[in-house]
């Protein structure tokens, strides 16, 4: 554990300082300055050491590097946190410190949701932001580059001979010698990767490791290993790689339209990253909403309901709007009427649909590699996709039946119309309901490590 030089009292690193700060005496020294007679939490040049507590409810392992006792577990927001044991890790190979406080990551989130017209009132609750803690995640850095001959086939027109078309075909070779460094990974597989992904960081303001920054904040440790994601970081690679080959005018010239590069990992290296983390609980006590923010750049990333209530009130003053606008412009017959709903309909159902597919890639996990390397292979079992849209298919059906029809009496388009509108209605309902889904999570049970409070 480190402590103070002049008093022996506990440390923390400040972001807005950029010093390591004595809590009792005030004494403030450089993180990366080796001060004597300071007791650190670095055992030896390969290893770092600090304290863990477990949850008794969810299973969560928190690592922290002062004196402190956790109050709260960061996934299931039990107090039941019980001292483990002290225990050492391998150093990672490079850290990026946090620069952003407390205060100015509270300030970006409250920005963000502010925003959000239709987001819960609990989510802007001050009593709940205040629970946001600085959190250092370990991350897998990869290079990825090729240095030698790439070969790309070609085919263009050459000219026309009767009923015959003569194309030349080309075999075009280049040199390449490119490299792409700082492409990174979250290493923690119940660390959405969505989350990770979202908030990116500046690689070229890393610096050496060193336990000092670790102060004051907490630590996860990895769980997946930097291999998992070796595809993905190549894919990150090979699009910028191909955009660039492609406007190189010698490949278009022999009708090579879309150029590739075999790149390749050249290295990976593991650092660990600030992330301010938050975990808010529904108003139902049974599922968690995410808030994460880029405790380098202040980047914001978080899951964010919708209150239907907000939301119902809201459509019904922009369907008024609208109705009004559309009534002064376009005369609304039968037909149009049923036609209207339809469109609609077929609105709705679109959403539905993306939305649907999302939650079941969500249920699954299935976009999120580093929580699928850790998972036995095994059929899981999804919601249907038709529970999510037989509202909008019979609200298109109705109309264009009654428009199919041709009917003579107008009220039978009005009918349907109607009908259908209501459909429309109750979907979003539906829709709602499906967003809701996404921007949330399942309690933990007794599977998760790391992270910070939770409300």
């Amino acid at each position: 554990m480190i402590k103070c030089p002049g008093c022996g009292g506990e440390v923390e690193f400040k972001p807005g300082q950029k010093k390591v700060v004595c809590q009792y005496c005030g004494t403030k020294f450089d993180p990366e300055k080796k001060v004597a007679d300071v007791k650190t939490a670095k055992e030896n040049n390969d290893t770092f050491s600090g304290k863990t507590y477990s949850c008794t409810q969810c299973g969560a392992t928190l690592m922290t590097f002062d004196e402190t006792a956790i109050t709260f577990c960061s996934y299931c927001g039990s107090q039941a946190m019980i001292e483990e044991k002290m225990i050492k890790q391998n150093n990672p190979d490079f850290i990026i410190p946090f620069e952003k406080t407390k205060e100015e990551c509270i300030a970006a989130y409250k920005s963000k949701v502010s925003k959000a017209l239709f987001a819960p009132s609990y989510m802007k609750d001050d009593v709940v932001v205040q629970k946001f803690r600085g959190i250092y995640m370990p991350y897998g850095v990869y290079k990825v580059g090729y240095n030698g001959k790439t070969t790309n086939k070609g085919s263009k027109y050459s000219h026309r001979s009767g009923d015959y078309i003569y194309y030349d075909d080309y075999t075009v070779t280049a040199d390449v010698n490119t490299e792409y460094d700082g492409i990174s990974f979250d290493l923690v597989s119940k660390f959405y990767d969505k989350f990770s992904t979202s908030i990116p960081y500046n690689y070229k303001l890393r610096k050496d490791f060193n336990p000092n920054y670790l102060t004051g904040f907490y630590a996860d440790t990895k769980d997946v290993d930097e291999s998992v994601y070796d595809t993905e970081a190549c894919t990150v690679a090979k699009s910028d790689a191909n955009s660039r080959l492609r406007k190189v005018g010698g490949f278009s010239k022999y009708g090579c339209s879309n150029p590739t590069v075999p790149l390749g990992v050249l290295d990976k290296k593991v650092g660990m990253f600030p992330v301010y983390f938050l975990a808010i609980r529904d108003k139902s006590n049974t599922k968690l909403h995410y808030a994460v923010i880029n405790g380098q750049t202040g980047k914001v990333a978080l899951d964010l309901p919708i209150d239907f209530k907000k939301y119902i009130i809201g459509s019904i003053i922009l369907a008024i709007i609208c109705f009004l606008l559309i009534d002064n412009i376009i005369v609304l017959t039968p037909k149009k009427v049923a036609l209207f709903a339809i469109m609609a309909g077929i609105v709705s159902l679109i959403i539905s649909a993306i939305q649907a597919s999302s939650i079941k890639k969500r249920e699954t996990h299935s976009d999120d590699k580093g929580y699928m390397s850790k998972q036995e292979t095994k059929k899981v079992k999804t919601t249907g996709t038709f529970k999510y849209l037989y509202k909008e298919i019979i609200s298109i059906i109705i109309p264009l039946f009654a428009l199919l029809c041709n009917f003579v009496n107008d009220a039978y388009y009005y009918v349907a119309a109607i009908i259908a509108l209501v459909l429309v209605v109750l979907s979003f309902k539906d829709l709602v309901k499906e967003h809701n889904i996404l921007s949330s999570n399942k309690l933990p049970q007794l599977e998760k490590r790391g992270g910070d409070e939770s409300e």
